[in-house]
């Protein structure tokens, strides 16, 4: 029999198992189903993570202060402090187009008898398009660098969702409180309280990308307003550097970094894309190998199926050989069994696992307060792989039982009942 004639024969041999059969092949459809799913599922989640960040300009770099030992820890207090004289240091670097610092915390907006916890950014406004370039005002205006009692609300702030009416609107008094710790001259923490009044100038369009603030759930006030309530003294959160191409931010973050002598942090949009890249990879590869042991369970099966096939068919594999079937033939017929169950398995399960990945993301998806919409992407190369990775499992699985099958001696095969 050549090799066509081998599969043709294997083909009818599990056709008249069906049973088990279709079972078997039912194990290795849900395997590749989930490792495919999964896949598409991870991939499309990390698209929409570099696609949120890929609307800020990537010409910008964040300039974090770290500790006079090198370390960034928040809660130091050797912390390197950032001011007027570190912007304008910075702006002297060669490469650099503009310097906007910035300011930012978490205060509790009061509008009437509702109230949201909200993150405050300030920053000079005028250059809000140099850190996203696609924000826009729904209503209102900007707040101007010298207004200290103007605020402008991001989309979720002035209405939020879920909410049966808006938070607050253009013209609107709302107040933001502030509680802080301080220590005392005995040593002792007090919590101190700051409020202050500010009027709703504008509010943004939905813009849904989260970049240094999720402007969305963010309220925007000017650099002088936000050093106010946080009682910063004068001191920055970050500075945020535009430079005058993409193609210099390595050659200005080194610069950056050589004057502190590494005691500030320098972030990029090009470096949040590639920690997003990595952390996803890492998920994806611990997602996919939990999916790809159900293909371990889905082996066990094959080989359960085959030996048992072996041993229906001692008498008939016995007969073969006396009728001049070599070993390999016999080898091939059930290997090719083990084939016929991955092919089918494999290719019926990576089109159930595209599906199925689209049906689990339809619709909306919950991340923490956002209600965002994913879709499932399918990189060919790796929906061959997961293909051939289940056909390469369901052969090795096969292998053994098709070997005992072929070591068997025609004469004691004839011999049993």
């Amino acid at each position: 029999m050549n090799p066509l004639e081998i599969f043709t024969y294997a083909f009818e041999a599990l056709r008249e198992r069906r049973a088990r059969s279709v079972l078997t092949i039912l194990m290795v459809v849900i395997s590749a189903a989930l490792m495919t799913a999964l896949n598409g599922m991870n991939a499309g989640m990390e698209n929409y993570f570099i696609s949120q960040f890929s609307s800020l300009s990537p010409n910008v770099l964040v300039v974090i202060p770290g500790t006079k030992t090198g370390r960034f820890d928040i809660t130091s207090s050797a912390k390197v402090t950032l001011d007027i004289h570190d912007v304008e240091n910075i702006r002297k670097v060669e490469g650099v187009e503009e310097v906007i610092p910035l300011i930012q915390g978490v205060a509790v907006l009061r509008s009437g008898v509702r109230t949201l916890t909200v993150q405050i950014v300030g920053f000079d406004q005028s250059k809000i398009h140099y850190i996203y370039p696609t924000v826009e005002l729904e209503e209102g205006s900007y707040v101007s660098p010298y207004d200290s009692t103007g605020i402008v609300l991001g989309a979720y702030v002035a209405n939020p969702p879920g909410a049966e009416r808006t938070f607050a609107w253009v013209g609107q008094v709302v107040t933001a409180r502030y509680d802080y710790t301080t220590t005392n001259q005995f040593g002792q923490l007090e919590r101190e309280t700051v409020k202050r009044s500010f009027i709703v100038r504008g509010v943004l369009k939905y813009t849904g990308a989260p970049g240094f603030a999720n402007v969305d759930r963010a309220a925007l006030v000017s650099l002088q307003a936000a050093n106010m309530l946080f009682r910063k003294g004068g001191h920055y959160d970050a500075i945020l550097v535009v430079t005058k191409d993409p193609e210099l931010n390595e050659q200005v973050e080194k610069r950056i970094v050589d004057m502190y002598s590494r005691n500030v942090a320098v972030i990029s949009p090009k470096a949040i894309v590639q920690v997003i890249r990595g952390a996803m990879a890492g998920f994806s590869t611990f997602t996919v190998s939990i999916a790809a042991v159900s293909l371990v369970v889905a082996a066990v099966g094959i080989i359960t199926t085959l030996f048992t096939s072996v041993l229906e068919r001692t008498r008939e594999i016995g007969l073969l050989k006396a009728l001049g079937f070599r070993n390999w033939q016999v080898l091939l017929t059930f290997l090719s069994e083990a084939l016929i169950v991955g092919l089918l398995g494999g290719s019926l399960g990576v089109a159930v696992g595209d599906a199925g990945a689209y049906l689990l993301l339809m619709g909306p998806v919950k991340f923490g307060l956002r209600t965002v919409t994913i879709q499932p992407f399918f990189n060919p190369v790796d929906l061959l792989l997961i293909w051939a990775f289940t056909l390469a499992v369901s052969l090795l699985a096969g292998f053994y039982p098709a070997w005992r099958a072929s070591r068997l001696n025609p004469v004691e095969a004839l011999r049993r009942e």
